[in-house]
């Protein structure tokens, strides 16, 4: 009879936030990611939210982020260039949101694992364009992309 190794490992991770992971998006997030293994950017990808109000999205982002970034702690963002109407986001989610650290541009989002680990997204403004968006995304994800996706 064989016999099972059991590991607990509980004792060697901290705690998971409670909030998260969230339960499945309710809307599917467009955005674009640089590959694991491409050269070090100071931006990691870019989120093209569907409306103005970010917050509203912001769970679906998280839950699909987290797959490559693990539970996700801080959000820094510059809040007051969207909107003052904002859903705020609960305590039990696990999630600090703040205003953005000191040199940070207004449209860069950084997200932050409970490790400290960061990953930043360009957000694109939901009136731009699909297709016009999409090429900025590419571009940003693959500078070395071909000319028929720069945006100039």
């Amino acid at each position: 009879m064989a016999h099972a190794i059991t590991l607990d490992f509980a004792m060697e991770t901290p705690p998971r936030p409670v909030g998260q992971p969230f339960p499945s998006p309710t809307r599917t997030p467009r955005f674009l990611l640089r590959g694991q293994g491409a050269v070090q950017s100071q931006v990691d990808g870019a989120w093209f939210p569907w409306t103005s109000n970010v917050t509203s999205e912001l769970h679906d982002l998280i839950s699909a982020l987290s797959l490559r970034l693990g539970p996700i702690a801080r959000v820094a963002f510059d809040w007051n260039m969207i909107s003052s109407e904002q859903r705020r986001i609960d305590e039990g989610d696990g999630l600090e949101v703040r205003g953005p650290y000191p040199g940070q541009p207004s449209d860069l989002m950084l997200f932050e694992d409970i490790f400290g680990c960061r990953l930043a997204l360009k957000m694109i403004p939901p009136t731009t364009d699909p297709d016009h968006a999409y090429r900025i995304m590419r571009n940003l994800v693959d500078p070395a992309c071909t000319d028929a996706y720069r945006v100039d």
